[in-house]
């Protein structure tokens, strides 16, 4: 428990910091939302920072991107700070002609999204100590679920959700009836080895927060993934992008809410599992 507060006190401290980095990126435009304010960017590998992927940018003005169109070739500045993000400072330096080919899979009706009060099908995947772990074994508990990837550096993007987990889960270390269970679908990279190097020290004083790997077992993430919405694509072009989604499931694999993007609160989502656990006994 030690470790994940020393780790919460220095991510909270070091925000009231101004200190940034800025990095110069080159992309595509695949989509922009002027209501959500974030554009999504097929872009470069950023040299010292992050390999190529697809990814939403925050933007902090609307007007910056008000001249933008899909298929653009832009240049930008992206823009770090301890807790958050953006794009800035857009050139057009040409226009991208290709073949859109998507992901297909996510129109396959072998993989439907689910809706509230439908049971999630029963998976299995591995812990990080490369033990099967299935849906089931977690019958009779609420159980949250997120998904993250360990080479997103993003900090308001995967790194916020394992930070946010580790809230709820200090929260909930006492009740045996929640569990918070992390899945990484980077499911060529992220060994149960792997995710033991990045989260075992945190999760080791948290009996209800597991971590889950998808290696080897992809048609298990795929039917995971795609009835709680959660998608992700390039994994094996190692040009990764990804949408955020969090769900909890009830005693029964009963699907009881979706959090989507990265936006929900700690606090408020352990105050929500609380009153859903209150008001089933």
């Amino acid at each position: 428990m030690k470790k994940l507060i020393i780790t919460l006190i220095i991510f909270i401290g070091s925000s009231c910091s101004d200190s940034k980095k800025i990095y110069d990126v080159t992309g595509v435009v695949l989509d922009i939302s002027l209501d959500n304010k974030k554009i999504l960017i097929d872009h470069d590998s950023i040299p010292n920072f992050m390999m190529p992927m697809v990814m939403h940018f925050n933007i902090e003005n609307r007007n910056v991107v008000k001249s933008l169109n899909k298929n653009d070739s832009v240049k930008f500045k992206f823009i770090i700070k301890e807790t958050s993000s953006y794009a800035t400072d857009f050139n057009i330096i040409g226009k991208h002609i290709g073949n859109d080919d998507g992901n297909d899979f996510w129109e396959d009706d072998e993989y439907s999204k689910k809706e509230i009060g439908e049971k999630l099908s029963n998976v299995t995947l591995l812990d990080i100590n490369a033990k099967a772990t299935s849906l089931d074994d977690y019958s009779g508990k609420y159980v949250f679920i997120s998904f993250i990837f360990t080479r997103c550096p993003v900090p308001n993007m995967c790194p916020a959700v394992v930070i946010k987990n580790g809230v709820i889960a200090r929260n909930f270390k006492d009740n045996d009836n929640i569990k918070l269970v992390m899945v990484s679908f980077d499911y060529l990279y992220d060994t149960p080895e792997i995710l033991k190097s990045f989260y075992g020290s945190s999760i080791e004083d948290f009996p209800n927060w597991d971590v889950l790997s998808s290696v080897e077992k992809v048609s298990d993430l795929y039917t995971l993934s795609s009835e709680i919405g959660c998608e992700y694509w390039g994994i094996e072009k190692n040009n990764i992008g990804h949408n955020l989604r969090s769900a909890l499931i009830g005693p029964d694999k009963t699907l009881l809410k979706i959090w989507e993007g990265d936006d929900w609160l700690a606090g408020s989502v352990s105050k929500e599992i609380e009153n859903y656990v209150k008001f089933a006994q």
